[in-house]
């Protein structure tokens, strides 16, 4: 008589189709819930990005006209970088600082700094459109004004920063948040 053949069962180790798609279920569940939290991480940042910005060139602009003694000014300035930008009242761009004001062109010698413009978030000026210059004395002395600065991307119920800048030269972040709903 013949033996028995035996057949050996491999065990099988690994995932049924069901269990791949409950745990393929599960796991975009989780990120679709968790998806609007790291948008919003995002837009926080990006508005503490240009807060820093900011207050970086406004300090350096305060800090070279008490240091040259005389004027210093901060303006967005044009594509070419010759220039401010007037009449406007959005701060979103290219910022620079630099010695002196702003009558034509500015002087290459007279540049301080260039800012670059921080993607994420957008800044306004709550004060005049026809403002777009603040200028610090010798003294560091400027106009009262205050800076708006949101996320990019607005949407209904956002917060974002104000910088409220004093007489006295001094820019502070306000500790309550601003709406951004347009």
């Amino acid at each position: 008589m013949a033996q028995p053949h035996h057949i050996a069962r491999r065990n099988n180790t690994g995932f049924t189709l069901l269990e791949l798609l409950v745990a393929l279920a599960l796991m975009g569940m989780l990120a679709a819930w968790g998806l609007p939290s790291f948008q919003a991480l995002g837009e926080r940042s990006a508005v503490a990005s240009e807060v820093n910005r900011l207050q970086t060139a406004l300090t350096l602009a305060r800090n070279t006209a008490i240091t040259r003694r005389s004027y210093a000014t901060l303006c967005p300035v044009n594509n070419t970088r010759t220039a401010c930008i007037s009449d406007t009242d959005d701060w979103s761009g290219e910022l620079v600082v630099f010695a002196g004001t702003q009558e034509g062109d500015i002087p290459e010698e007279d540049i301080v700094r260039f800012f670059p413009p921080t993607t994420g978030a957008r800044t306004r000026s709550a004060t005049l459109a026809s403002d777009s210059q603040i200028t610090y004395s010798a003294l560091s002395r400027t106009r009262n004004r205050r800076l708006h600065i949101c996320p990019s991307q607005s949407s209904e119920g956002q917060q974002g920063k104000e910088i409220v800048i004093f007489m006295a030269g001094r820019a502070r972040v306000d500790e309550d948040p601003i709406s951004c709903s347009n």
